[in-house]
């Protein structure tokens, strides 16, 4: 399965479902720990993480739950701070939806 096409509303395999989850938590840990201490290219990662789950239809309620609600949440999983991963959550609460869909993000076709 190429995770940068996942659709969810075209998917009802739970399974495929678990694994994009997994694989975009992963990829948003990897990327915020490469850029911990910078806010410009954290906000870059955080609208690339967005990016993707807007495009794979998944709600933003579960996307919130995902990057700081969860335990372990990416921001955990990242190895951020309390102070830091508050810092981030802030920023992604500031993110607007042009500013989403301006970032670039692997070609989904």
């Amino acid at each position: 399965m190429n995770y940068e096409t996942y659709d969810n509303d075209a998917n009802e395999e739970d399974n495929d479902y678990f694994n994009f989850v997994h694989w975009l938590e992963d990829l948003t840990a990897a990327e915020l720990r490469q850029v911990r201490g910078d806010p410009v290219a954290q906000r870059q990662a955080i609208l690339r993480y967005w990016g993707r789950g807007y495009r794979a239809n998944l709600e933003p309620s579960e996307l919130i739950d995902f990057l700081g609600g969860n335990t372990p949440s990416i921001l955990d999983m990242a190895g951020y701070t309390d102070e830091e991963g508050d810092a981030v959550m802030e920023m992604s609460d500031s993110v607007t939806d042009e500013e989403i869909r301006q970032t670039s993000l692997p070609s989904a076709v």
